[in-house]
């Protein structure tokens, strides 16, 4: 149960600025999510708790990159939505989703046992002993709500594997056979000046001088030593070997092209990508049989979790699930957590 592991263990919180219990308005017991027209329901507390749930834990992450000051979740994505609107969606989609996984858990004979029950109001009890009072009273945790997250992160956890290890996946070796290759770039793109950021454009001097350095790289019979002595970067990638060039995430297609024409141990000739660099290949292994495996399952556990995905979709279809965005839009992240600093600290 390595969800239970990470609640358990994982947060031990307080909280940053004043604190301003998020939707006072609301009360624990309204209907945030009306199922199959009444049928079955999802409250506003346990709505709550999950999202600020979700919330501490990305406040811990984001802590260590902005500090505990800045206004992270205002901000916004490329998609032109804030963070928190974007967490709170997820939290929603996630929260669907567990619930279709624990309503069809018996098609999948997955079922919570006496001791699947006893380690998740183990893991309850440390959660609420190990964290706050303020940060349990901001989340809104109680130990319902702690043990019915749990029991649906077991089911979904459950049901998923089932379907994925039942789902009939075929991966070919066209999908799946290797090339790795060692290349070094020498750059031509506009350098940044690191006090000013301004960008400036090579001048001819300084593109000539790596252009040479290329051509000492391609003409040299120890490559590795030679990049070494013209102060360039040894880089290592691997790409499918009957892919169209372009499908290479961070080789430009022309370099990429260059070095399907090699053989094991063979040096590319200069390779000039403009506005980029020169760049030249070595091709390490045209069959590279520890990158093939890693591919293959690569694209194995994509197709299994497509085939999850198709299941929940299909899923999804048949369920009405009508959310209160009036009491959904009380759920805010104002206030942060943060990790306590030592077991009796409530507050920064």
């Amino acid at each position: 149960m390595k969800n239970m592991k990470a609640i358990a263990m994982g947060l031990s919180l307080c909280l940053t600025g004043s604190i301003l219990l998020s939707g006072c308005s609301a009360k624990a017991g309204d209907e945030l999510v009306r199922i199959d027209d009444g049928k079955d329901s999802i409250s506003y507390g346990y709505g709550n708790f999950v999202a600020h749930y979700n919330q501490a834990m990305y406040d811990l992450m984001f802590a260590g990159y902005y500090g505990t000051s800045q206004d992270y979740w205002s901000q916004k994505g490329n998609d032109g939505k804030t963070y928190e609107d974007s967490t709170k969606a997820q939290v929603l989609e996630s929260m669907e989703e567990q619930y279709l996984c624990k309503k069809h858990a018996k098609e999948y004979q997955v079922t919570l046992t006496d001791a699947d029950q006893k380690k998740i109001d183990e893991a309850a009890k440390k959660f609420l002993a190990d964290n706050s009072k303020q940060a349990k009273e901001q989340m809104g945790a109680t130990e319902e709500y702690v043990k019915t997250m749990l029991a649906y992160e077991t089911y979904l956890t459950r049901v998923k594997n089932k379907i994925k290890a039942a789902a009939k996946v075929e991966v070919t070796e066209e999908e799946t056979a290797q090339s790795t290759v060692s290349y070094v770039k020498f750059s031509t793109a506009p350098k940044t000046d690191e006090k000013t950021g301004q960008q400036s454009e090579l001048t001819d001097t300084e593109k000539k001088a790596q252009k040479k350095a290329a051509d000492n790289v391609a003409a040299a019979s120890d490559f590795e030593k030679a990049v070494k002595e013209e102060k360039g970067s040894l880089q290592t990638e691997s790409f499918t070997a009957s892919a169209d060039a372009s499908e290479s995430q961070s080789l430009p297609a022309d370099v990429v092209k260059a070095a399907q024409d090699l053989s094991d141990g063979q040096i590319s000739k200069v390779i000039e990508v403009k506005g980029d660099g020169y760049y030249v290949v070595r091709m390490d292994a045209v069959h590279d049989a520890k990158a093939t495996k890693n591919k293959e399952k690569e694209i194995k556990d994509q197709k299994q979790e497509d085939a999850y995905r198709k299941v929940v979709d299909g899923w999804k279809k048949k369920l009405t699930w009508k959310v209160d965005r009036k009491l959904w839009k009380q759920v805010n992240f104002k206030d942060r957590f943060a990790a306590k600093e030592n077991a009796g600290a409530d507050k920064k």
